[in-house]
């Protein structure tokens, strides 16, 4: 079992914790899931809106943003693939955080296999939580709406809005702050699921608890563990350039000129980082500033298509490479993604251990209802084998 400090200090485990294959390669599917499925349903999205395909794919590539301007049907497929996105990377955070968690104990092999199989039995919590506080803010906001329709009664209809506006104020604030217990449960609901496979009321339970017991420490630690989040995407993207500038060398020794830098001038063409227009203009002049600094440019300003060298073979060369390209990029953000969960397991171990004075490492875990069916059968065989034959009375012949 990992001896821990239950304070700020655990936090910075969160790199060495989610620098490991188990977790990278949890979150790279994840992340490869939840990137097809979005893709093609945005896509669609720009479609059904009128939008040439070869315009979104200027613009954006293989990810498009979401489509402003376009009619409400837009939206709405949009909107799918957003939760779409969103849903996928829940459940590889609780299969991430079962890992971590099970290392934490001292389990260094616990197997991916039994992670993914956690995650998708028990992961509906961490879905779940959020959307009952989601659907919770409609209804209230809902009954707003129809209380605001008393107002047009003359005369009762303004005395009432008077009498209610007290009501209907608390109840705003009562909005907004479900508002801050959904982030904080789509933060870290995904690491309270994986430590202590909670339903989604335990789930919704612990969100609460840590907003109203430990608000400052959370926001602490969540700040301290994007730091050490940004450090480790940073220094693995500044290496993994490096690594494709080497591998180019080596091969620039056998292949042309040429014929290599066609291939991966075309190649680089695929590929496309677009920033969420959401996202401050400062956000987008930090990583065009990273990007430039590792020799990346293009990952923003792809090149244009050149002519494909050897013809057809080129062209299918490129789309392969390029690829390639696309998974390396998954890969570094692989690495944020097991970060961020394995640091909010830590975090939520130690946010536990302050509030309840419990220490979530020590305790033993229940097997599931399935596991113990397993067990209980398994005990009755070799019962039913060991049931002794009847043996016959002896008669007078036998004698």
């Amino acid at each position: 079992m990992t001896n821990l400090h239950f304070n700020y200090k655990d936090v910075f485990r969160a790199g060495r914790l989610g620098f490991s294959a188990k977790k990278i390669w949890l979150a790279f599917l994840g992340l490869l899931i939840a990137h097809v499925g979005y893709g093609i349903l945005s896509y669609l999205a720009y479609i059904i809106g009128g939008i040439e395909i070869g315009e979104v794919w200027e613009i954006y590539r293989f990810l498009p943003m979401y489509p402003t301007g376009l009619p409400w049907f837009s939206w709405l497929i949009w909107i799918i693939a957003f939760l779409w996105y969103l849903f996928i990377s829940l459940i590889a955070g609780v299969a991430i955080s079962k890992v971590t968690y099970e290392q934490l104990k001292g389990d260094e092999f616990f197997e991916i296999k039994e992670a993914i199989k956690f995650a998708l039995k028990s992961g509906k919590s961490a879905v779940l939580a959020p959307v009952v506080l989601v659907l919770f803010m409609v209804a209230l906001i809902i009954m707003g709406i129809v209380l605001a329709l008393i107002t047009w009664v003359p005369y009762f209809g303004q005395f009432f809005f008077a009498v209610m506006s007290i009501l209907a104020f608390a109840v705003c604030l009562f909005i907004i702050y479900l508002m801050i217990v959904t982030v904080v449960s789509l933060i870290i609901g995904p690491s309270i699921v994986g430590e202590t496979g909670n339903d989604t009321f335990d789930t919704l339970f612990e969100s609460f608890s840590v907003v109203n017991d430990q608000p400052w420490r959370f926001i602490v630690y969540e700040f301290l563990l994007f730091m050490v989040m940004l450090v480790g995407v940073g220094l693995l993207g500044y290496f993994s350039a490096k690594a494709i500038f080497l591998g180019n060398e080596v091969i620039g020794l056998i292949v042309p000129p040429e014929k290599l830098g066609n291939l991966l001038s075309n190649a680089a063409y695929y590929v496309r980082i677009t920033i969420p227009p959401v996202f401050p203009d400062s956000w987008h002049t930090l990583f065009a500033g990273y990007a430039e600094s590792i020799g990346m440019p293009n990952l923003l300003y792809p090149p244009a298509y050149l002519p494909p060298y050897e013809s057809w073979t080129g062209v299918i060369t490129s789309f392969l490479l390029g690829l390639v390209y696309y998974f390396i990029v998954l890969f570094v953000k692989a690495l944020g993604v097991a970060i961020l969960w394995a640091g909010n397991t830590v975090i939520f171990t130690v946010l536990v251990k302050k509030k309840d004075d419990k220490n979530l490492l020590e305790i033993k875990e229940e097997p599931l209802e399935e596991e113990k069916k397993e067990e209980k059968k398994e005990e009755e065989k070799p019962a039913a084998a060991k049931k002794p034959k009847p043996v016959r009375k002896k008669t007078a012949r036998s004698k």
